[in-house]
C-alpha cells in the first residue's frame, strides 16, 4: 500500500510538473496568439471620428470597411477580433477595405489598384509610427483585383511575402467567388507573415486556466496522504499559476477599447497610428 502512495505521489507531481512545462512551451510558440473577445463594436459606422476622408471611402469604426459587403457580420467581428489583438500585441496595425470599384471615388487615382491603395492608405494613415509598418489588403470586387499595400517602413524587402500571401491564400478562393474565405485567410497570412501572430485561440491562457483546478486537486490529495512536503510544492506552483493567470488577464484587459459607450475611433484602437506607404506590397487579378 505504502509503495502503491509513493508512486501515486510521484506520479501526482510529475504531472503537476509537466502541465508547468507544457504551459511554458506553448507560451513561448504562440503567446501572441488572439482569442479574446471585443466588446460591441459600431459595425458600419459612417466616419465616426468626423475627419474628412475624401476622395476615397470613410472607413467604419474598427480594422474592417466592408463597402462591397463581402462578408457577413460574424465574419466581419471575428475579422475584427483578431486583428484588435494583433495591434494590441504588436503594435502592426493591419487594415482590411473592400470597394465595388476603384472608379465610385471621382478625385481618386484611378490609373491602377497600385494607385488607389497608395492614396488611401496615405489617406488613412495606416500604421503605427515611427515603425510605419502598417498593411492594408484592400478589394475592389468588380475591377477583379486586389492589393496588399505595405507601409513605407518595410522598404521594398517585403514585396516577395506578400505576393506569395496573394497567390496562395486569397486569389484561389476569389476565383471560386468565395470572397469571404480569400479575405478570411489573406488576414491570417498577413497576420502570421508581418506581426508573428497565428489566428486562434489564446491557448496559454487557456492551459493555465486549466491546470489551476488539476494542480489544487494534486496538492488536497498529497495532504490527505500525509506528503505534506510535495503538497506545499504543489501550493506554491498553484500559487504561481493563478498568478500568471492574473498577469495574462490584466495584460488583456489593459488594451481593450472602453466599449460601446465611447465607440471606437476609425483604425481600432485609438485611431490610424499615422503611418503612410511606400510603395510595396503585392497586386492580384481573378
Amino acid at each position: 500500500m505504502r509503495f502503491q502512495m509513493r508512486s501515486l505521489t510521484r506520479t501526482s507531481c510529475g504531472l503537476a510538473f509537466s502541465l508547468v512545462a507544457i504551459l511554458f512551451f506553448v507560451a513561448g510558440l504562440q503567446a501572441q496568439e488572439p482569442g479574446v473577445t471585443l466588446p460591441d463594436q459600431q459595425i458600419g459606422s459612417t466616419n465616426p471620428d468626423g475627419k474628412d476622408y475624401s476622395p476615397f471611402p470613410a472607413p467604419d469604426a474598427g480594422y474592417v470597411t466592408d463597402t462591397a459587403d463581402l462578408l457577413t457580420l460574424d465574419e466581419e467581428e471575428r475579422i475584427e477580433q483578431w486583428l484588435w489583438q494583433t495591434e494590441s500585441r504588436t503594435g502592426v496595425e493591419i487594415i482590411v477595405v473592400t470597394i465595388a470599384s476603384i472608379r465610385d471615388y471621382p478625385g481618386a487615382p484611378a490609373s491602377s489598384i497600385e494607385a488607389f491603395a497608395k492614396g488611401l492608405f496615405d489617406k488613412y494613415g495606416i500604421g503605427n509610427m515611427p515603425e510605419n509598418n502598417g498593411v492594408l489588403l484592400l478589394v475592389a470586387v468588380r475591377d477583379r483585383k486586389a492589393r496588399i499595400e505595405l507601409g513605407a517602413g518595410y522598404g521594398r524587402s517585403r514585396d516577395a511575402d506578400a505576393l506569395a500571401i496573394m497567390n496562395k491564400e486569397i486569389l484561389p478562393s476569389f476565383r471560386q467567388e468565395d470572397y469571404a474565405a480569400g479575405i478570411t485567410n489573406g488576414v491570417k497570412g498577413i497576420m502570421l507573415e508581418f506581426a508573428g501572430v497565428r489566428a486562434g485561440l489564446n491557448w496559454p491562457l487557456i492551459i493555465v486556466a486549466a491546470a489551476i483546478p488539476v494542480v489544487g486537486l494534486i496538492a488536497v490529495s498529497l495532504f490527505r496522504n500525509g506528503k505534506r512536503g510535495w503538497g506545499w510544492v504543489c501550493v506554491g506552483l498553484l500559487v504561481v499559476l493563478i498568478l500568471a493567470l492574473f498577469w495574462m488577464l490584466r495584460q488583456t484587459l489593459r488594451h481593450m477599447p472602453e466599449g460601446r459607450s465611447s465607440g471606437w475611433a476609425s483604425g481600432g484602437l485609438g485611431g490610424f497610428g499615422g503611418g503612410h506607404s511606400g510603395g510595396g506590397g503585392a497586386t492580384g487579378s481573378w
